[in-house]
């Protein structure tokens, strides 16, 4: 059941995990969207949406506390839970999709993502109750398929003008509300089975390590230069799994 540890394949799941934590841990996002596209390469869609998602339960509950200190709930509820009518859509396409064609939708949203973000664009205006709801339910259906629901609530958040702290806390925020939800309809698909739970499990270990390393860079190091490094991972990553 452990031979996978000493495969080529779960020592660059482990890189891509590592990466990925210095991300989450600076950026307060970006995680999914480095890992799910270099799971994919290596194990296929399904397997590397799932696996992504175990891996955030331990990070998301070691981040909570900050995004409930910090985090303008009143702000980010109404995203959060428009997404929660969307993520079982997501799910539902997740597992419905053939395998071939969940992967390069997965790979052709990871890379627009990391497009719209390398470009700097934000949405300008003061958003509105309809606004939030409908970036909720749009993140809710990428969120669900393939876990990385982050880049349009990345978008929103920043168009509140609120400090850089209080974004990222905003961020940790929705992947909370987000989180437990998606997990629960993975499972009510039959998604989480034992080999995968482990493969996931082990990958905590240098996902929680790197989260802690880049927490404490976030303030010492250039978010803007970090934020810039990470979406080209994501662009080369998402190509990866397009072309594979």
């Amino acid at each position: 059941m452990f031979e996978f540890i000493t495969t080529p394949e779960f020592g660059l799941a482990c890189i891509a995990v590592f990466v990925a934590g210095i991300a989450r841990g600076m950026l307060g996002f970006g995680a999914t969207l480095i890992v799910v596209p270099c799971l994919i390469s290596l194990y296929g869609a399904i397997d590397a949406v799932v696996i992504a998602s175990i891996i955030e339960i331990p990070a998301v509950l070691s981040l909570l506390p900050t995004a409930i200190r910090q985090a303008d709930w009143r702000h980010i509820a109404p995203v959060g839970l428009a997404s929660l009518a969307t993520i079982p859509i997501g799910a539902w396409l997740l597992v419905t999709l053939d395998p071939v064609t969940a992967q390069r939708t997965i790979a052709i949203a990871v890379i627009v993502f990391a497009l719209m973000l390398s470009t700097g664009w934000r949405y300008k205006s003061p958003p509105s109750l309809p606004m939030k709801i409908a970036i909720g339910a749009a993140s809710g259906v990428t969120s669900g398929l393939a876990n990385i629901g982050g880049p349009l609530v990345v978008m929103f958040l920043v168009a509140s003008n609120k400090a850089a702290a209080g974004v990222r806390a905003g961020i940790m925020a929705y992947f909370s509300m987000s989180a437990a939800y998606r997990i629960g309809a993975y499972a009510l698909f039959g998604l989480y089975a034992l080999p995968i739970v482990i493969k996931g499990g082990l990958l905590c270990v240098p996902y929680l390590i790197a989260i802690a390393i880049g927490t404490k860079l976030f303030p010492k190091v250039s978010e803007a230069l970090f934020l810039r490094l990470a979406i080209g991972l994501v662009l080369t990553a998402g190509l990866i799994a397009l072309l594979k």
